[in-house]
């Protein structure tokens, strides 16, 4: 009888205590943000843009939480070669630095970095060009959702 019961209020005292499973959540203690991305960043700016509306966060010049993004980098490696010279592999490195302020005060600053590896034969180049486009869309929405939880921890 002590364990039916003990087992019943369980999730009634883990609430209590503020758990939560671990997964999407929205950001609700920041409703709006003024976004500054250096010009030509078509790519990582739309991840960003994305993964913002995705937790109903709003762009506005007049909010109080102002996020800069700098330190723009995309590296691409060749770091394997078959000695037949048939096969390759790239490795794509591509990352930014946030630096988030609120009424103008700096809260905090973070470089997010994201990497990929693609292997490609030489005589399929050109589907490998569209899987390295790929990659880099895939980084960029990555290091967009680091960017987020950054956002999260930093703003309260």
């Amino acid at each position: 009888m002590k364990r039916r019961l003990l087992l019943a209020t369980l999730p009634f005292a883990l609430a209590a205590c503020g758990f939560h499973l671990k997964g999407a959540q929205r950001a609700n203690h920041v409703h709006s943000i003024h976004l500054s991305l250096p010009n030509g960043n078509g790519e990582l700016a739309d991840a960003i843009r994305a993964a913002l509306r995705q937790q109903g966060i709003a762009e506005s010049a007049e909010a109080a939480v102002h996020v800069t993004i700098s330190d723009i980098d995309n590296q691409r490696v060749r770091t394997t070669t078959v000695s037949t010279g048939d096969t390759q592999e790239i490795e794509i490195f591509d990352g930014f630095r946030a630096t988030i302020s609120e009424n103008g005060e700096t809260r905090g600053s973070q470089a997010f970095t994201g990497r990929s590896n693609i292997r490609y034969r030489s005589n399929t180049y050109l589907g490998s060009r569209a899987e390295e486009a790929e990659a880099h869309k895939q980084l960029a929405r990555d290091n967009a959702d680091k960017l987020i939880r950054y956002l999260n921890a930093t703003i309260r």
